[in-house]
């Protein structure tokens, strides 16, 4: 591990609790752990690949999704720095395979920790049970709000509630495409397009490539209230 003095602080200032593991397994961990930068876009796991590793983002993002026998996308959530990917240490503690797609979203940078030390690691720390038993918790809420999204809300009132949540550029504008948007959402492209072609027309939004201006922020908010009210 190149600069290693330096990597071993940025990869405890990211997960301090891999200080609480005895020095000989802190050590063992470190050795045998592998950092690996990720394009944009770049995929680092696929579904149904097997489990060889845990990643732990130390900077960047992945998004992990599910993709329809169409081609239709589905976020299922995302995994930032200090965090890890409940999907592939369940996968790792049951034997199984990776059950979706992990992608990096922007330049992203993750430690590879080997399956093979994660379960001892487990059984032997309660640092260790915390941190994945507060991702189980943390990713099973996330799931189940994308479940009654998906389930019980109107996607014209969905999507108003999403481009509302959105971190803007430029005074009040989103950068997103129909595409992006639509894996976002669970849905197609063209129901993004029709949507967001009525609110424009409506006054609500101005749309160019690639960026959506919302022009009258409140209007949008209500007819987000049918979803964010229930």
């Amino acid at each position: 591990m190149a600069d290693r003095p330096r990597q071993v602080d940025r990869i405890l200032e990211a997960f301090p609790f891999f200080a609480s593991l005895p020095a000989r397994a802190r050590e063992a961990l470190i050795s045998h752990a592998v950092t690996k930068k990720l394009d944009s876009r770049e995929v680092l796991v696929r579904d149904g690949a097997e489990c060889t590793w845990l990643p732990f983002v130390l900077e960047g993002t992945l998004r992990l999704y599910k993709t329809s026998p169409a081609g239709r996308e589905i976020t299922l959530y995302r995994i930032r720095r200090g965090e890890s990917c409940i999907l592939s240490a369940t996968c790792i503690l049951n034997e199984g395979s990776f059950p979706a797609i992990a992608q990096a979203e922007g330049p992203t940078e993750v430690l590879l920790v080997p399956s093979r030390l994660i379960a001892a690691y487990v059984e032997d720390n309660p640092d260790w049970r915390r941190f994945l038993f507060g991702l189980y918790a943390k990713r099973l809420d996330e799931v189940l709000t994308l479940v009654d999204e998906v389930a019980f809300h109107h996607m014209d009132a969905r999507l108003a509630a999403w481009l509302l949540k959105q971190p803007t550029g430029s005074p009040g504008t989103v950068g997103a495409t129909h595409g992006q948007i639509a894996d976002e959402l669970g849905t197609s492209r063209e129901v993004i397009s029709r949507i967001l072609s009525d609110f424009e027309a409506d006054g609500l939004i101005q749309t160019s490539r690639g960026r959506i201006r919302l022009t009258r922020p409140e209007q949008l908010r209500k007819r987000s209230e049918p979803y964010a009210g229930e």
